[in-house]
């Protein structure tokens, strides 16, 4: 275990998740399946992802009061996330409804509730007194409440040399104003094909990703699904394939995951190519069982998949988690 600690901010949720064969027509009905209720949101899923992995980690969120809170916390709790920073306002929790299609692709309906409010207290700033990066979920920035806080710990984090991170959400890159220029506070982003091409308005993953740096971005991940992930920072460009060898049962988390396993690395001393091969593993182990974290391995787990494969650099990968050589730093692990 490193003695870095990653700083999540973003939602935490439960989901409720089932199986259709297809989705309905307005006004009709569709049969479903194999309905299960889990904690999610993708900060959590980060959070508890990176938790499994071996770093300390503190979730910032807001939850309701309902029976569902406790669900949620005690998720967290038994991944071994912090939950000092999560606060607790009157009504219900957030509530995402995941409609998983026979190619384990899902659909989401989201009540996101408290979090969509501001954090009241300053409590997360007394962790970064101690924390080695700061992640935001995208999902942040979807409300205006939510939207303050993530920017006030952006800026906190950057005044005090802290790496942060940022994994887009669908709504954040169509509503993304470059004008504002505050993405180029952001040393690590991980936003899918989709995302990163509605930001920048560039026709590919690439020319994406080179926009993104232009804008500021120290490094910049664009998650691809079955085409793995494309790398871009001041080392090049580097494409890494996606593991094929584990089933697709449901693809909610597939982008927190891979977060996850890539930040665990970064923070572990670890290079972003070797983050890139350790996160593309982490995905395919999380979509491989239903829930947005439930198949979120340990670093055991890691080991004996590259070890099976005889995956050479991607053992090398995993050794980062197990023997780490340092903390990141702002100068040394932000990949600028």
């Amino acid at each position: 275990m490193t003695d870095a600690t990653l700083l999540v901010y973003g939602d935490a949720s439960v989901d409720i998740s089932m199986r259709i064969t297809n989705l309905p027509s307005a006004g009709m009905d569709t049969a479903a399946s194999d309905p299960l209720i889990t904690a999610g949101g993708s900060a959590a899923n980060c959070a508890a992802t990176v938790a499994r992995l071996g770093p300390e980690v503190e979730l910032a969120a807001v939850v309701g009061d309902d029976l569902f809170s406790e669900m949620i916390i005690n998720n967290l709790v038994s991944h071994g996330v912090g939950i000092s920073a999560i606060e607790t306002t009157s009504g219900p929790s957030a509530v995402v409804m995941a409609l998983i299609d026979p190619r384990g692709q899902r659909t989401f309906v989201s009540a996101r509730g408290p979090a969509a409010d501001p954090l009241l207290s300053d409590s997360y700033l007394d962790i970064l007194d101690r924390a080695a990066m700061v992640h935001i979920s995208g999902y942040s920035f979807q409300a205006r409440g939510s939207r303050s806080t993530a920017l006030h710990l952006l800026r906190e984090a950057h005044r005090r040399g802290i790496p942060t991170s940022l994994d887009p959400s669908p709504l954040f890159a169509t509503h993304y104003d470059p004008l504002s220029k505050w993405l180029g506070q952001i040393d690590f982003l991980f936003p899918n094909a989709a995302e990163a091409t509605a930001i920048t308005g560039a026709p590919s993953p690439q020319d994406a990703a080179t926009a993104l740096r232009r804008l500021g971005v120290g490094t910049v991940v664009v998650t691809m699904g079955a085409d793995g992930c494309l790398l871009q920072n001041d080392d090049g460009t580097a494409l890494f394939p996606a593991f094929p060898n584990l089933p697709v049962v449901d693809t909610t988390g597939a982008g927190d995951g891979f977060a996850g396993g890539f930040l665990a690395v970064i923070l572990g001393g670890g290079s972003p190519r070797q983050a890139c091969r350790v996160g593309n593993l982490v995905a395919a182990r999380v979509i491989a069982e239903r829930g947005g974290h439930r198949g979120a391995p340990s670093v055991h787990d890691l080991r004996r998949l590259a070890d099976r494969w005889g995956d050479a650099p991607l053992q090398k990968a995993v050794e980062t988690l197990i023997s780490p050589s340092r903390a990141v730093s702002a100068g040394t692990g932000a990949g600028r």
